[in-house]
């Protein structure tokens, strides 16, 4: 076995790709990273939970300063480290401790903004991130892989790994059989964002900040509330820890997603016009009309220009397949929904995985194929059971008390 540098394809800017993209560049490897969007200013949502899965693949996969950056511009750590359900009057029903394994340490894991966490995670890779190429097809051979452009250009590399989420061109050539399920998650889909003002910590209870919650009544209308209120002011922190990375301005805020009132038609997002998110607004508030009166007044205050839907689905993922020289992580493998917040921790943890079994067999130490076959095994190991936990979400979402209401 030969120890000599790698050249890694990924296909995918997302979370996993460029933190895999990261961890071996650190390490001395090259990489090509093929964004199907032509920038990476996509809504894909807003407050992601961390946790310790996806918090220290962050530590192992970043240079030392992007990580400091990563913990400077997460939120303030939790009074409480767990997932809890309120009812419409914000009182608490149930809880229970976050899923992963434990965060302790000076500064816990926590959550963030999803953007600053992307602009942190492309930072440095210069001509390796190609934006505006998604991967269609790949040829491999005993001696590496050629991927296929949209606009047919080519490019080869020892190893492809397809990070290119749920509707993973790379997955659908190495697992054809593997079904992607559109799916709604009940009271959840349409988000916004509402800047949490001075003012606004006046009135919003004590029990809506302790991290991401959901509330609930027993006509089924929810409410998902999760606050982002960084340790540092963003751009404060980027100049002082790293000059050269350009973080976006992002101040307080709460990310909200809720219940439509009944009647209303969510519309898919291409369908939207101006009017769209007034009236989806609107109709948030009817169906909130009733509760603590923090409730309407959290949705009055969401910004029109953030209001987006997530169409949700999952996979079910292939139980076994035999490795190769293109291997998947993140949404490729496993896309689960986003019930307990796992999903972007687990794709962290999968390129820390697959970056690690990279360089084992980079130095020597492992059969290339041998070791991506390593990564594999552990993959399904740690990321399947939760999977499945995410298609019961009310019964283990904060201790249970989702399964009785509604």
């Amino acid at each position: 076995m030969t120890s000599r540098p790698l050249h890694v394809l990924i296909a995918g800017g997302g979370l996993s790709g460029l933190a895999l993209a990261q961890g071996l560049v650190r390490h001395g490897h090259t990489v090509e990273v093929f964004e199907r969007d032509r920038d990476l200013d996509r809504k894909q949502g807003y407050y992601l939970h961390m946790n310790a899965f996806g918090g220290e693949a962050l530590r192992a996969l970043l240079p030392d300063d992007l990580f400091a950056l990563y913990q400077a511009t997460s939120r303030t750590t939790y009074a409480r480290q767990e997932s809890i359900v309120l009812h419409d009057h914000f009182g608490e029903l149930s809880s229970q401790p976050h899923l992963g394994p434990p965060n302790t340490g000076e500064i816990p894991h926590t959550g963030v903004h999803r953007r600053t966490l992307r602009q942190i995670l492309s930072a440095r890779l210069g001509d390796a991130l190609h934006t505006g190429a998604p991967v269609t097809g790949y040829a491999e051979d005993p001696g590496g892989v050629t991927v296929t452009l949209a606009d047919g250009r080519t490019a080869r590399g020892d190893v492809l790994v397809g990070a290119d989420g749920i509707r993973s061109a790379v997955r659908a050539q190495r697992l054809p059989a593997v079904p992607v399920i559109p799916t709604g998650v009940r009271g959840i889909g349409v988000y916004g964002r509402v800047p949490l003002t001075p003012e606004l910590r006046e009135i919003v209870p004590a029990s809506l900040m302790d991290g991401v919650v959901i509330a609930v009544d027993r006509a089924g209308s929810r409410m998902l509330v999760g606050v982002f209120d960084p340790r540092r002011p963003v751009h404060e922190a980027a100049r002082d820890i790293a000059p050269d990375v350009t973080l976006d301005p992002v101040g307080p805020y709460l990310m909200v997603s809720c219940s439509v009132a009944p009647g209303t038609e969510v519309s898919p997002s291409a369908a939207w016009t101006a009017e769209t998110p007034g009236l989806l607004r609107d109709s948030m508030r009817r169906a909130v009309a009733g509760w603590h009166p923090a409730a309407a007044e959290i949705v009055g205050r969401m910004e029109l220009d953030s209001i987006f839907m997530i169409p949700f689905g999952f996979i079910i993922p292939a139980q076994d397949w035999e490795p190769s020289r293109v291997t998947l992580v993140g949404d490729a493998a496993h896309a689960m929904l986003p019930t307990i917040g796992m999903g972007a921790n687990l794709a962290l943890r999968d390129a820390a995985g697959l970056a690690g079994q990279l360089l084992r067999s980079a130095r020597g130490e492992a059969g290339l194929v041998a070791a991506i076959g390593d990564y594999e095994r552990d993959m399904r190991e740690v990321a399947y059971p939760l999977h499945a936990m995410t298609l019961d979400h009310d019964k283990n979402f904060g201790g249970g008390a989702l399964a009785d209401r509604g």
